[in-house]
């Protein structure tokens, strides 16, 4: 279990990156149908994905259902 929760955020970041990757087929695939508003919805929601991958917090985290805590060092 201690591996997962060090490794987790780690393979969240990958996730998200790896996922916005694959979204840029649609990107091309809306270019080439012609629909340029789609692709555009689709390429800035992409770059907000990949753009989180790399913003997500390097803290320490204890993750629960309604609010999740977020500091340095556990007390």
């Amino acid at each position: 279990m201690n591996f997962f929760k060090r490794h987790f955020l780690e393979v969240l970041r990958w996730g998200l990156r790896l996922h916005g990757i694959g979204h840029m087929v649609e990107v091309v695939s809306a270019i080439s149908e012609g629909a340029y508003i789609t692709a555009t919805i689709a390429f800035i929601f992409i770059s907000i994905e990949i753009l989180a991958s790399f913003f997500l917090p390097k803290e320490h985290i204890h993750f629960s259902t309604l609010k999740s805590e977020i500091h340095e060092e556990c007390e």
